[in-house]
């Protein structure tokens, strides 16, 4: 009979409540969350080989070469799978409080983007600093990421707007990508962030801009990002020139995302139905078509409540996309000038408290919501077996504590790939 057992290197038991995301797949898990009483984990090489009810790891699981080390015990607190944040800009350097300020006081977004601050001010700062410096600000906020709880994140480039300074940042991530103990990390080109202040000014130059993305930096990063990104806003890149550019990256190979009617309806919701973008991310402006149109073309909708809470502007109804019956994931939009947190438990309390979205809705979306948002959802996303062993462990024995008690982290342990992460 031994031999029949899944062999493991990495165990969680202990565990109150076990949030699998994964119902009709683990054996006892229950409700719309998949959710195993008492419930446990085994893991080998980094991928789950058994999930279900602690009483049955024995007769299901050969521990015996389980180091100790290896052995997790979760003191009757709660356990989920990692939170999958997959829209951030963590590869910067550079700090914009002052504007933090400037915003509350009564100054718009677009006034401080129109004085040569918002994103300018931070691709200044990145391009200034040294590749060293680059990588341990990245590093130390990868760090803060999975001490919170999340295991995959997505970084996306578009604070160096010029050859060299993107492809360091892409180096960066991928470099890190590799780094045991940090969460995984899912490169994005996003040259078409905004016009750099080099090419602004004319017609001429912005176009000249649109062909280097199109021409040098897009065929350069091939195989180096997973995804093409564009900013789709009357401060960014028109409808025409997102076109232009995602249709470049696509016969390239890249997947693609859209920063769509995050500031008004510019049709960029439109565009990444009609391109079949992988996500649409924002939608704060997105009309019921749009929604229509983002269901029937298989893109998941991802809202990033951080964006309304920093900037104080009305947040987008994650209900209003439920009942369209989008797919929805929440993310942090992790950046300098908007959302500088790296905490997906906020997102969680801000979709429940303002955007209309059950926990077990909001918990989806921050897990395999994001993996959808990434295409990966056959990798991470919920604990089952062969996906990889990203779980988080609760600080207390209920995961309905998550939303409730806000502001503080929830989070004990976190392991990603079968390694603690964090620390």
């Amino acid at each position: 009979m031994d031999q029949q057992k899944q062999q493991a290197d990495w165990v969680l038991t202990g565990v109150s409540r076990l949030v699998t995301l994964a119902p009709g797949t683990v054996a006892g898990a229950e409700g719309p969350l998949g959710v195993v009483q008492r419930g446990a984990v085994a893991a080998k090489d980094g991928r789950i080989v058994w999930v279900g009810p602690e009483e049955a790891l024995d007769g299901a699981v050969d521990t015996s070469s389980v180091a100790p080390g290896a052995r997790q015990d979760a003191g009757g607190r709660a356990a989920l799978p990692g939170f999958v944040d997959s829209h951030t800009h963590f590869v910067f350097a550079g700090n914009r409080a002052e504007e933090f300020q400037l915003r509350h006081a009564g100054v718009s977004y677009e006034e401080i983007a129109a004085r040569g601050g918002g994103i300018l001010n931070t691709v200044r700062a990145t391009r200034a600093a040294l590749p060293e410096e680059l990588w341990a600000l990245a590093r130390q906020r990868l760090l803060s990421f999975a001490r919170h709880g999340t295991t995959t994140v997505e970084g996306k480039t578009g604070y160096g707007l010029d050859a060299v300074t993107e492809a360091r940042c892409l180096e960066i991530m991928n470099e890190l990508a590799a780094v045991p103990g940090l969460p995984a990390v899912v490169p994005t080109f996003l040259g078409a962030h905004t016009i750099p202040p080099e090419y602004r000014g004319t017609p001429e130059g912005r176009a000249a801009y649109v062909d280097l993305v199109c021409e040098e930096m897009l065929p350069a990063f091939a195989g180096r990002a997973r995804f093409c990104d564009v900013f789709c806003e009357r401060t960014a890149f028109t409808v025409e020139e997102s076109r232009r550019i995602l249709e470049r990256a696509r016969g390239l190979g890249y997947l693609l995302k859209l920063h769509a009617n995050q500031l008004g309806d510019t049709g960029g919701a439109r565009l990444a139905a009609e391109l079949g973008a992988v996500s649409a991310d924002h939608l704060d402006f997105a009309g019921g078509t749009d929604l229509d149109l983002l269901r029937a073309a298989g893109v998941t909708g991802t809202l990033l409540p951080g964006c309304s809470f920093s900037l104080g502007v009305p947040y987008p109804s994650g209900r209003r996309l439920l009942e369209r019956g989008l797919r929805v994931a929440l993310a942090t939009d992790f950046n300098p000038g908007t959302s500088y947190t790296e905490n997906m438990q906020m997102m969680v309390a801000l979709a429940v408290s303002a955007m209309g979205m059950t926990l077990d809705e909001a918990l989806t979306a921050a897990t395999l919501g994001g993996a959808h948002a990434l295409g990966i959802e056959r990798e991470v996303g919920s604990l089952e077996p062969g996906k990889r062993c990203d779980v988080i462990v609760l600080r207390g024995d209920d995961e309905r504590e998550l939303a409730y008690h806000f502001g503080v982290n929830l989070v004990a342990l976190t392991v990603a790939r079968g390694v603690v992460s964090g620390t």
